[in-house]
């Protein structure tokens, strides 16, 4: 494996790594200096830039660990490199560019994709003969070298669009933890990948359903939180529970021993990949939750409901 990433992800490389049991033969990152430290650290070549860890001839897997948007060009050599690569972040990670080049949606891989993970496939099993749900409340936080407010975001949205369908308007609010609690709110940013703290997001849809997120990429910890409730009982799912309780004599649960942190994930999710044992029935809707997460953005600018089908529309003349 080859990695590209910033200095204060050593932690979440070294466990993640163990967890795939791969080898770490190179790091690269988009300074020297970050590139030098990483390389002192795991005692392994350190490469100029992004294209020299994509054209490494002895490359077998590439993680883009670096919370930072990477160019077409880039893209392009990756999806032509033939090797399997995986992001924290979502690529390409703007709607106009994927409008342009659809194929960039196969760029790299998002992870650790909560609806990819086995407490999902565990609620999918439990859910087989349950009504849809009415409401849904969604909680995921990390912290910072775990990734961008974006991916939380992009994460929370897949979900939801899975869950629950199409999104009519989205209401969002957003808090930078440098700023006083009561300082007036700092400008939201102009990139998907620049977001940045706390974000509050309402859904609202034609069907009788609601939902809600709280996000953060600034927690102390790693943890992502569901609560569904239907019209036959409620659920609970974290990354390593399941919780289904219906009827008095209809509950059902799943339990996985292994503790939560980001990097124990992130390994997870490289060796299903590299077992094929995630295959995606229905794959991310990239356009439809770029939409999604430019929506949500934009509401938090605007102070007001947007709505990700106008989004979708506009943005798809760009």
């Amino acid at each position: 494996m080859i990695v590209w990433a910033h200095p204060d992800q050593e932690d979440l490389i070294r466990e993640a790594i163990e967890v795939a049991q791969l080898e770490l033969i190179a790091v690269a990152s988009d300074r020297r200096e970050g590139a030098s430290v990483l390389s002192e650290a795991f005692g392994v070549e350190r490469l100029g830039d992004l294209r020299d860890a994509i054209q490494h001839p002895d490359l077998d897997v590439l993680w883009l660990a670096a919370p930072l948007p990477i160019e077409a060009q880039e893209r392009k050599l990756i999806r032509e490199s033939g090797h399997p690569a995986l992001s924290l972040e979502p690529r390409p990670g703007e709607i106009a560019a994927l409008c342009k080049q659809p194929e960039d949606a196969d760029t790299a891989r998002f992870i650790p994709l909560l609806r990819r993970s086995e407490a999902f496939q565990n609620l999918q099993q439990m859910l087989q003969d349950a009504a849809p749900p009415h409401s849904l409340s969604l909680s995921f936080r990390g912290r910072p070298e775990h990734g961008t407010l974006f991916a939380r975001l992009f994460d929370a949205m897949d979900l939801i669009d899975h869950l629950c369908g199409d999104v009519e308007s989205v209401s969002a609010s957003l808090a930078i933890p440098e700023f006083d609690a009561h300082a007036p709110a700092p400008r939201v940013p102009d990139s998907l990948f620049n977001l940045h703290g706390h974000m509050s997001v309402n859904f609202n849809f034609a069907e009788n359903r609601c939902a809600s997120a709280v996000l953060s990429n600034v927690s102390d910890s790693w943890f992502r939180g569901v609560t569904m409730l239907s019209e036959t009982g409620s659920l609970r799912l974290t990354d390593r529970e399941c919780h289904w309780r219906g009827a008095p004599d209809e509950m059902a649960s799943f339990t996985d021993p292994e503790p939560i942190t980001a990097g124990r994930l992130v390994g997870e999710s490289i060796r299903r990949r590299l077992d094929n044992l995630d295959h995606d029935v229905h794959p991310p809707n990239f356009p439809r939750l770029l939409a999604l997460c430019e929506a949500a953005r934009l509401s938090c600018r605007t102070g007001q409901a947007e709505s990700p089908s106008r989004m979708l529309a506009m943005l798809s003349h760009v």
